[in-house]
């Protein structure tokens, strides 16, 4: 079988070009990963949780009262239990994306390269798809990834977003009794379904977007490199990187919050509201659509994703490096 070119390059090469400096799943020491990625999340979590906070009282409607430095605690209710749960909850989700990931992509460049006699379509039909292969592939897998982590998400959600709209501190403990004495174990995963609605398109549009922006302004980079003479100058090629990182991520966190964000604030308020205030789904969305209300807590949930993605991206980048078996 003839080779088979894109803009005069042979696709093998281009693939290979790709995948050179890429780290596999199967090349990284989990424990390694595991341990120190813990350690940098945690950080992460601690950073960004006031925004959390911001968000959660913002799409249910709660004031913080005399909100400010003598009150900073206000913005840590919750954090604890997030903490505990998220932990086991990224290990699930990092193991399903990257895992997902590798085997989707390969899936997919497999079936263009060389497609079975029975498709529809020739090779020469489908080469022109190879640079869609890193988009759909990470939509793929963060879409898996989210949907795997629910089930340990949902029921940290409910128990942190009650602490947080509380008017006065309420243990995790006392929230679970509540909770669990009102609608039995069920009510840890309130909102479940509308979770799952909300976390696979969050999850596949931020992957999705987030791997291609980066992938064509990655090849943007490499011709407009080889065309200045900027690129001589000290740090000029860091800078260049991190801007790149940042807009494509803020790209993801932007087209993810605008697409969920009606989906999350239904699923937040009927969270915190519980079945004791009689609260639906259809009555809290015919509530929030009659007062324009659904982009509640919209900047809030932009600014959360964009800075974690940012931060977090890269971070699993590095930790991806340092994790490698033969680091």
């Amino acid at each position: 079988m003839s080779a088979v070119k894109i803009s005069g390059v042979d696709a093998r090469a281009y693939l290979q070009s790709r995948t050179a400096n890429k780290t596999s799943w199967s090349d990284l020491d989990k424990t390694r990963l595991y341990s120190i990625g813990t350690g940098m999340y945690s950080g992460l979590t601690v950073l960004l949780h006031p925004l959390t906070v911001l968000k959660i009282r913002r799409q249910t409607g709660s004031i913080i009262e005399n909100a400010g430095t003598n009150n900073i605690r206000q913005y840590y209710r919750g954090l604890g239990v997030i903490l505990s749960m998220a932990i086991p909850a990224r290990i699930l989700y990092i193991s399903t994306l990257e895992f997902t990931r590798e085997y989707a992509e390969h899936i997919a460049t497999s079936l263009i390269l060389d497609p079975p006699q029975y498709f529809p379509f020739s090779q020469n039909q489908l080469q022109p798809l190879l640079p869609l292969v890193t988009p759909f592939s990470g939509g793929v897998a963060g879409g898996m990834a989210a949907l795997s982590s629910q089930l340990i998400v949902v029921p940290m959600d409910v128990i942190s977003q009650k602490q947080m709209v509380s008017e006065n501190p309420i243990s995790a403990r006392e929230v679970m009794r509540t909770i669990i004495s009102f609608d039995g174990y069920r009510g840890l995963f309130r909102g479940f379904g509308l979770s799952l609605l909300t976390s696979l398109p969050a999850g596949s549009i931020w992957w999705a977007i987030y791997a291609g922006s980066k992938d064509q302004l990655l090849k943007m980079n490499l011709d407009f490199g080889m065309k200045t003479e900027a690129a001589l100058i000290p740090g000029f090629e860091t800078a260049k990187l991190a801007t790149i990182q940042v807009a494509s991520v803020f790209s993801a966190a932007i087209a993810a919050a605008l697409v969920t964000q009606p989906l999350d604030t239904i699923k937040t308020r009927l969270q915190v509201l519980g079945t004791t205030s009689g609260a639906s789904a259809m009555s809290i969305t015919k509530e929030l659509a009659s007062t324009g209300k659904l982009y509640q807590g919209l900047l809030p949930r932009i600014a959360h994703m964009g800075i974690w993605g940012s931060v977090l991206s890269s971070a699993y980048e590095y930790l991806k490096v340092v994790s490698r078996k033969d680091a």
